[in-house]
């Protein structure tokens, strides 16, 4: 069998530092930041530096664009895309915007990532019964999911790739089943996006949040969340950011405190230096998502039950310590 090029990996070798001519494997735990990204940074700090080079259309163009941007690299419309600065940041809008009743059930993987389930611990204390699902095996199953979801079951929490194992979650047959029993999925992807493609047109899950800073090569401090429509219907939002309620009006009427139902950051101060940085990044390189997309959708869909694949550790999400090696 003749292996086929990897059309989309050659030519990104040259937007990359050389490493200190070591070949680095662990993206998993730092995405390296491309060389037009630190030029963003200091375009940024430039712009800081001379502030009357900002433009007022600058608040609300990067992070319009960048909304625009990571909506076709998953697939989804910008209007569906919540920018953040972590993971972290798009579980709490989620955990804390949804209306629970006491008796109400959540349910976390036992031993997942911390950011995935502590955020809904806390819905304890308003009465949410927060349980384990304890796999029988090394990865959640749907058989798993079926066995715990209850008549109260309302969300489960997962993460796509394991950070500690590598191992990957079927999202399509566990969707499907929670779809089915009325329960939302809510994924936890920041070991994932950048490195397996997603689809927000065909999935069944209901959000998808992630960090900037790992497989999509990003700065620390950025992040954001898809929302599927009906399920972002659904939130609170709990916090009345002044720049957010800001949005789609000029800064000359800024006086006005209007409450808007938006769960978005709209302006630039959130998201600069990192939202420039995450743009100069993305700018141009969703085509090849998309590409990568359309491969998923040709793919056979695993039957139900089927053990997920195990991605390699050297290299792949949760590789250990594959901090580099000399090239020879």
């Amino acid at each position: 069998m003749s292996r086929q090029p990897a059309l989309s990996r050659l030519p990104a070798s040259g937007e990359f530092g050389d490493f200190d001519g070591r070949v680095w494997l662990n993206t998993a735990h730092q995405g390296p930041l491309p060389l037009a990204a630190s030029a963003a940074a200091a375009q940024a700090c430039e712009l800081k530096q001379y502030p009357h080079r900002i433009a007022d259309a600058d608040f609300t163009e990067v992070p319009e664009r960048l909304r625009a941007l990571l909506g076709r690299l998953v697939g989804a419309d910008p209007e569906e895309i919540v920018l953040g600065d972590s993971t972290s940041h798009g579980m709490h809008l989620i955990a804390n915007g949804l209306r629970f009743d006491p008796g109400d059930e959540v349910l976390v993987v036992a031993g997942d990532y911390p950011a995935t389930g502590l955020p809904w611990l806390r819905l304890r204390d308003q009465g949410v019964a927060v349980r384990e699902v304890r796999p029988a095996g090394q990865v959640l199953s749907a058989d798993d999911v079926a066995a715990s979801i209850s008549d109260r079951t309302r969300v489960l929490a997962l993460t796509w790739v394991n950070s500690f194992t590598g191992h990957t979650v079927d999202l399509d047959t566990i969707g499907d089943l929670c779809r089915g029993r009325g329960v939302a999925v809510v994924v936890n992807a920041s070991q994932a996006l950048g490195a397996r493609p997603f689809d927000a047109a065909s999935t069944t899950v209901d959000a998808v949040v992630s960090c900037g800073y790992k497989w999509l090569c990003g700065p620390y401090a950025t992040g954001f969340a898809w929302l599927r429509p009906s399920f972002g219907a659904q939130l609170q939002p709990q916090q009345a950011y002044w720049l957010a309620m800001q949005a789609g009006r000029t800064l000359d009427q800024m006086r006005d405190s209007t409450i808007r139902h938006d769960l978005g950051v709209r302006a630039l101060r959130p998201v600069m230096p990192g939202g420039l940085l995450r743009l100069a990044h993305l700018d141009g390189r969703a085509g090849g998502d998309a590409r990568r997309r359309d491969h998923r959708r040709r793919r056979p869909r695993p039957a139900a039950g089927a053990t997920p694949h195990r991605r390699p550790r050297r290299g792949g999400p949760g590789a250990p310590c594959a901090t580099g090696r000399r090239r020879r």
